[in-house]
C-alpha cells in the first residue's frame, strides 16, 4: 500500500487508461484485499473471483472517481460489497440443496480453512493451538455479519475506524459501539482459553 497522494495519482493514471499504474496498485493491494476477501467468504476460490472482479470493477470505475474518499477506502468498498453479494448467491445456493451454508465440501464448518502448526511444537501444544484457532474462528464466525465486518476491518486489515466507517457507510460512533459489541462476545465465547 501506499501514501494517500501516491494512490490518487496512480487512480487518475489508471482512468487515462495506465495498465502500468493498474498493475502497481493491485500489487500493492492484492494480499491485503485477497485475505480480507478470504475471511470474508472462506472459501479460495471464491475470494480470488472477488477479488479479480474488484480490482476489474476498480479499472472499469476509475475514469468516474472524484476522489471523495481514501483509494484504500474505495477497493475495500467494492470488495466487501462483491464479497457480500457471493456469499448471499452460495447460502441462496446450499439452502436450496439442503447443506448448510457455512460447511465445507466434507460438511465441517470452515473446513477451507488451513493452519499449519509450527513443526517446532510439540504434539499437545499443536493441539491446543489448533484448538484455540479454531475457537477463535468460531467465535468471529459467530458474531453478527455488522460486528464481524467491523472486527476484520478494523483489527485484522489495520484501518481506523474512520476508514470503516467510509467503507460500510456508517458513523464513527457506530463503528466504535459494533466494536465494542464483538469484543465483549468474543471475551464471552473465546473465556475458557483464558489463563489466569
Amino acid at each position: 500500500m501506499f501514501d494517500d497522494a501516491v494512490e490518487r495519482e496512480l487512480m487518475k493514471r489508471i482512468a487515462r487508461g495506465d495498465s502500468d499504474a493498474f498493475e502497481r496498485l493491485f500489487q500493492g493491494y492484492e494480499k491485503a484485499v485477497g485475505n480480507f476477501l478470504f475471511r470474508m467468504c472462506y472459501d479460495t476460490a471464491l475470494a480470488e473471483d472477488c477479488l479479480q472482479e474488484t480490482f476489474l470493477r476498480l479499472w472499469k470505475a476509475a475514469p468516474g472517481w472524484r476522489g471523495e474518499s481514501k483509494v484504500s477506502t474505495f477497493i475495500f468498498q467494492i470488495a466487501k460489497n462483491l464479497a457480500l453479494d457471493a456469499r448471499e448467491k452460495v447460502f441462496r445456493e446450499r439452502a436450496r440443496s439442503g447443506a448448510s451454508a457455512s460447511q465445507g465440501e466434507d460438511g465441517h464448518a470452515g473446513s477451507k480453512l488451513k493452519d499449519v502448526a509450527d513443526p517446532g511444537e510439540g504434539p499437545a501444544r499443536a493441539l491446543e493451538g489448533e484448538e484455540l484457532r479454531q475457537s477463535v474462528r468460531d467465535a468471529l464466525e459467530s458474531l453478527p455479519e455488522d460486528q464481524r465486518m467491523v472486527v476484520q476491518l478494523a483489527q485484522t486489515d489495520g484501518l481506523t475506524y474512520r476508514e470503516v466507517a467510509e467503507i460500510l457507510n456508517l458513523p464513527v460512533g457506530t463503528v466504535k459501539s459494533r466494536m465494542a459489541a464483538a469484543a465483549d462476545a468474543l471475551r464471552r465465547k473465546l473465556q475458557r482459553h483464558v489463563r489466569n
